[in-house]
């Protein structure tokens, strides 16, 4: 029998290809969720390897854990599985691997972890993951947009004051770069990896924030319970003025929010102050209580005091720097929202608030921020969601429609 060399030789390399591929594809077991054992198996796995960390109690302090193109896998997150009560993880995105952190439960007061590295290079994923927090401490830091965070439980007590910035998102990028929202985002083999998502997460007593969208943050976040708890989104500050000032652009779509503690002080669901976005198909309860009084579901900010006239660079609307978009192309939308949140008067409220540098208030914020112009109660654009569930969630499907217009009040005050 006579074969062709060509075939030959590509066969033979699709062959060693595929078995180089299956060797780097090991699981790693570690003896035990000792600090130093995970590290020994850590050390002995290679991009693509998962290593896997029994169920048991341990502390991760005094220089904690670091991975990159590997997946940590814990016992689950429940008090039974992989409990670490002290001590975190620090991520960094690989060029070619996910790396992922799955089935832990971080039980200490403590900061859980970090990621950080490119945003081309290939996704973060942390999941099925019990993160605790007291008294303001924060649960994470992520310095890299591309990740997916989903079925994860944020937990701080009630009455433990949730501080600022509890998750904060500070990429660091700046405007240059289009606009990714929905199924634009491309970026990756399946894409989806250029926006950090949260999805299928719980929230709870997070009063600020969970998380707080700053310094060029592309960020969805979709099917989520929030349980007293509140989003931010800072930006808008022409004050200190960077191509980086503020979140780059977030989604905000089909998750809940419940208000349950009448004693915690919680002053919204979402704060916007700057760039722009969808807040889309929420069920939403009224946050104003017997405790605290009247509360607004949604704060949509701008300080413009010594600045010039509209529109402001990095305001609410706007997605372009250096220039600014009179009228804006892709402006906010809030639309499709229910529940007894939406039939509030302060349900959407135009204020006047810090931005960036602090210091800024403004004697006419409705002048800045106008319904019809910066936001629109309708999706004037045509954006369209990004697949659900994530490609790189093992979560179920879901709606992802539309939904009709809200019945929407709108307030200017000066905060």
């Amino acid at each position: 029998m006579i074969f062709s060399m060509k075939w030959f030789s590509s066969a033979v390399l699709l062959s060693v290809l595929v078995g180089a591929m299956a060797a780097h594809a090991a699981t790693r077991q570690a003896n035990s969720c000792s600090a130093n054992d995970v590290k020994s198996a850590i050390s002995s796995a290679s991009p693509g390897d998962t290593v896997a960390v029994p169920g048991g109690t341990c502390s991760w302090s005094g220089g904690g854990i670091s991975i990159s193109g590997i997946t940590l896998m814990g016992a689950g997150k429940t008090t039974s599985g992989t409990v670490i009560t002290s001590g975190g993880v620090a991520m960094t995105k690989h060029a070619s691997q996910i790396t992922r952190l799955s089935g832990f439960r971080f039980s200490g007061s403590d900061v859980h972890g970090s990621i950080g590295g490119s945003p081309s290079a290939r996704a973060y994923v942390i999941d099925n993951n019990y993160f605790y927090s007291s008294g303001g401490a924060i649960f994470f830091t992520i310095s890299a947009n591309g990740g997916v965070f989903h079925h994860n439980d944020f937990f701080t007590p009630p009455s433990s004051a949730g501080g600022p910035d509890a998750l904060p998102l500070h990429p660091n990028e700046d405007w240059s770069q289009a606009t990714t929202f929905g199924n634009a985002d491309k970026q990756g083999p399946s894409g989806g990896e250029r926006n950090i998502y949260f999805e299928d997460n719980t929230f709870t007593n997070i009063l600020e924030t969970a998380p707080d969208g700053d310094q060029g943050a592309r960020v969805v976040i979709r099917h989520n319970q929030y349980i007293d708890s509140s989003i931010v989104f800072h930006g808008g500050g022409p004050v200190n003025d960077t191509s980086s000032d503020g979140h780059r652009q977030f989604e905000i779509y089909n998750n809940t929010f419940q208000r349950v503690n009448c004693n915690d002080n919680l002053n919204k669901w979402i704060w916007v102050r700057g760039g722009s976005g969808v807040i889309a198909n929420n069920v939403m309860d009224t946050v104003s209580t017997s405790c605290y009084g009247n509360k607004v579901e949604i704060s949509l900010g701008v300080g413009c005091s010594g600045l010039p006239s509209y529109p402001l660079l990095h305001q609410i609307g706007q997605t372009t720097a250096p220039s600014t978009q009179n009228p804006p192309s892709q402006p906010l939308l809030i639309f499709g929202n229910t529940g007894a949140g939406t039939s509030d008067p302060n349900f959407v409220v135009i204020g006047a608030n810090d931005t960036g540098g602090g210091g800024h208030s403004c004697s006419s914020p409705e002048s800045y921020v106008r319904a019809g112009r910066d936001y629109m109660t309708n999706n004037s654009w045509g954006w369209t969601p990004y697949t659900y569930p994530h490609p790189l969630s093992s979560g179920s499907g879901g709606n992802t429609g539309t939904g009709p217009t809200p019945p929407t009040g709108v307030q200017a005050v000066a905060n």
